[in-house]
């Protein structure tokens, strides 16, 4: 009897899932400065037929929906009521591709090793948390070459996403409900609103300072920050994930 019971506990820490929950831009890999800003602007004019861009507001670490009604309110000094179409997504991901062809994407140190590392442990999976749109997201893992890692079985990028709410936040509320009260996850991050939102939703937060946010106030949220995860320190972040 206690031989079975010890057996079931152990089965059950075995089959609980860590979903390690990524994100894109300066966590994962760099895109060349104004890259993003130039392939909005083609975006707004395209489909709003406005001169604008995503940085004419605060847009680090928002989500495209949230970045898109932002800028269309300040240009058009009305509240947006409508849901954003989905063509401008699409087109933003176009324009981003574009761009990319001739600038492309830096994957950051470490990143690749630690993809590989967390891809064979089976009670892990990797998705990805970002402001980009599932069609921007596809674009720039598809151009740093990491896309094997965040496919799913369908062959659809997993994660949740930019059109998905106005509110980074929210998105985590969203892949929460698709699973069950079992899983675990763990953000891994460069920016301060992935910070705040992991303390919101009091998940761990591992960060990384290869955005704009320094070291030294990324542990303001957390013991487990890496200048970037190169020279071997992708090692200790795979050991922090299994201790969770």
């Amino acid at each position: 009897m206690i031989i079975r019971l010890l057996y079931n506990t152990f089965s059950g820490m075995l089959s609980s899932m860590i979903h390690v929950l990524f994100d894109i831009d300066a966590t994962l890999l760099h895109v060349s400065q104004g890259i993003d800003r130039d392939a909005s602007s083609v975006m707004f004019q395209n489909v709003f037929g406005i001169e604008a861009h995503e940085e004419m507001i605060e847009n680090v670490g928002k989500t495209e929906f949230g970045i898109i009604t932002e800028v269309l309110e300040k240009v058009q000094g009305v509240p947006v009521t409508v849901p954003i179409q989905e063509e401008a997504y699409k087109v933003w991901a176009e324009a981003d591709l574009q761009e990319i062809k001739k600038h492309p994407v830096h994957v950051l140190p470490g990143i690749p090793e630690l993809l590989q590392a967390l891809s064979h442990k089976e009670n892990m999976q990797l998705s990805l948390l970002t402001g980009n749109s599932s069609y921007r997201s596809k674009v720039k893992i598809q151009s740093a070459g990491l896309e094997r890692f965040f496919t799913d079985a369908d062959g659809e990028i997993r994660g949740v996403f930019g059109e998905m709410s106005p509110r980074r936040s929210e998105l985590v509320d969203i892949v929460k409900k698709q699973v069950s009260d079992a899983e675990h996850f763990v953000i891994i991050d460069d920016s301060r609103i992935g910070a705040q939102m992991a303390k919101e939703h009091a998940l761990p937060f591992i960060a990384v300072a290869t955005g704009n946010v320094s070291e030294e106030e990324l542990r303001t949220y957390t013991p487990y920050v890496f200048p970037d995860f190169g020279e071997g320190r992708w090692q200790k972040v795979v050991a922090i994930i299994e201790q969770i």
